[in-house]
């Protein structure tokens, strides 16, 4: 027994040794050091970094790191992002601001080029002419704050001075697809993350050229795709199948505030200032996907209750929202859990002119949506009371883009989809962050800020690119499509009419050949 043990042991570090000195033979000549060209483990593993060490293309240049190209979905239409890089050598005077999220906080369907951090820059900029201010946008479109831990715990080694976190609206979106990972027996994702670390791993992923030709589904970063993959659970909630327990309901939560919680701890590690942003979204003009009944409806209830929707719904067809909203709130006694009846409540109340009642019932819809689409507004008591116990520093975007709406309901004149901010809510965002840094005192005192700065109009910035109001139009049919919603035709139509090569009616195309 003993000598079988001891063979057992000679051979695995007889197998140790072996890995090792091919390690370091590759090592010697140099074979692995290229960055990988894509991460298998989704961004839920700290193995391939979000940035990655360039050497300045320069003459007598500085070293940089860039954005990997192993986390970067696909090129950007806007042409090269701004904040993707920065020194590696933190200059001094330098004030380094980075920014966090999902696709929201990336700019989404704009990318980094018009989101809420450069137009935060340009504020700082102006506002504050004798500092170096440096934002970097790390923002990841897809990423729930499970994926965003690991990116923050990397960007502690950056020197960061302040973290902006705008993070929430992914975090059921990703737990479809993403299965075989976050259900992966801990011990078995360690080895996976050292073998695919190797050298060894490199050296062979390029001979037998894994990063070109796998079919491995996870190692595709088309963003079509990859899109329809993540956002999958829609489909299969808006028909009825793979609503989230209650459990899973808690359990999501409970993992946000703890995600939010150990974000804290690391800023509070690096010695950087934690800026927290309440979340919003598009309420009042993206009717829920999907919505059920409560436990137990049935019989006659279940037949009261259709009769006095299908009455509420004739009844708002005929202008008449006065009949309907009584019919929609008797309805509402006998079963207050289905998302599209309080979602035509809130249309009611909202021609009625009763808008903070309006405004009520779209949230109440939002977060009865069983797909669900987007975040759940107790995320921000989640956000306030973190920020409150961790001494961060609170930005309510919420209230801002409720102030920032027309009519205080917050849809389409902010948001070109379900949750991606528009420009106009960008340039809001980041005036609301902005005049938060400086009643903070941040990075200098606030008397020492300037004033006059503006953003520039908005009609101008549109007729400077008129790509914009296509990619605004596609990010609305793509998510539309995936939905699905009653406009999606309608809006295809549009889109095809402005951009007959567009990327996303070429999916369209080919899903009909099909």
């Amino acid at each position: 027994m003993l000598s079988r043990i001891m063979l057992a042991i000679g051979g695995l570090l007889f197998g140790v040794a072996i890995i090792a000195m091919v390690e370091l033979v590759l090592a010697a000549f140099g074979v692995g050091d290229d960055a990988p060209l894509h991460d298998p483990f989704a961004g839920f593993s700290s193995a391939v970094h979000v940035f990655e060490r360039v050497e300045s293309e320069n003459p007598g240049g500085k070293a940089i790191y860039r954005i990997s190209p192993a986390r970067q979905e696909a090129p950007n239409p806007l042409g090269p992002e701004p904040q993707r890089e920065f020194l590696v050598e933190k200059p001094d005077g330098e004030y380094r601001i980075f920014v966090i999220g999902g696709s929201s906080s990336e700019g989404m369907p704009y990318s980094t080029n018009y989101a809420f951090s450069t137009w935060l820059e340009r504020r700082l900029d102006a506002s504050l002419p004798e500092i170096d201010v440096k934002v970097v946008n790390a923002g990841m479109s897809g990423y729930a704050s499970r994926r965003v831990l690991p990116i923050v715990q990397e960007i502690e080694r950056y020197q960061p001075d302040v973290l902006v976190v705008y993070m929430g609206h992914n975090e059921w979106a990703e737990s479809m697809y993403y299965d075989h990972l976050l259900n992966m027996d801990p011990r078995l994702f360690k080895l996976l993350e050292w073998a695919y670390g190797t050298r060894i791993y490199a050296l062979f992923s390029k001979l037998l050229d894994i990063e070109a030709n796998s079919e491995t589904p996870e190692l595709d970063i088309d963003i079509g795709p990859n899109a329809l993959q993540m956002f999958g659970v829609f489909k299969e909630r808006a028909s009825g199948r793979g609503y989230p327990t209650a459990r899973e309901l808690a359990f999501r939560d409970i993992l946000y505030e703890h995600n939010l919680r150990s974000i804290a701890r690391v800023m509070k590690r690096a010695g950087a200032k934690l800026v927290f942003l309440t979340l919003s979204q598009n309420f009042s003009d993206w009717p829920p996907p999907a919505s059920s009944h409560r436990e137990g409806l049935e019989g006659d209830a279940l037949t009261r209750w259709d009769g006095l929707v299908a009455s509420g719904t004739r009844l708002a067809a005929e202008h008449d929202c006065q009949g309907a909203l009584d019919a929609f709130l008797q309805a509402m006694e006998i079963d207050d859990q289905y998302a599209d009846l309080h979602f035509r409540t809130a249309n009611c109340q909202r021609e009625l002119g009763l808008n903070s009642e309006a405004l009520r019932h779209y949230r109440l819809a939002s977060d009865l949506d069983r797909v669900p689409h987007g975040a759940n507004t107790r995320f921000n008591d989640v956000i306030r009371r973190v920020a409150g116990e961790e001494g961060a520093i609170l930005v309510d975007v919420d209230a801002a883009l409720i102030e920032e709406s027309g009519d205080g309901l917050v849809g389409f004149d902010l948001f070109t989809d379900f949750a991606h901010p528009n420009v106009r809510a960008h340039q809001r965002i980041a005036l609301t962050v902005s005049q938060a840094l400086q009643e903070a005192g941040l990075p200098v005192d606030a008397s020492e800020w300037k004033q006059g700065y503006s953003d520039p109009p908005l009609a101008e910035i549109y007729r400077d690119e008129p790509r914009l109001k296509i990619l605004e139009l596609q990010s609305r049919v793509f998510v539309c499509l995936l939905a699905p919603r009653e406009t999606c035709p309608e809006e295809t139509a549009r889109l095809r009419e402005m951009d007959p090569e567009n990327y996303v009616i070429s999916l369209i195309t080919a899903a009909a050949e099909r």
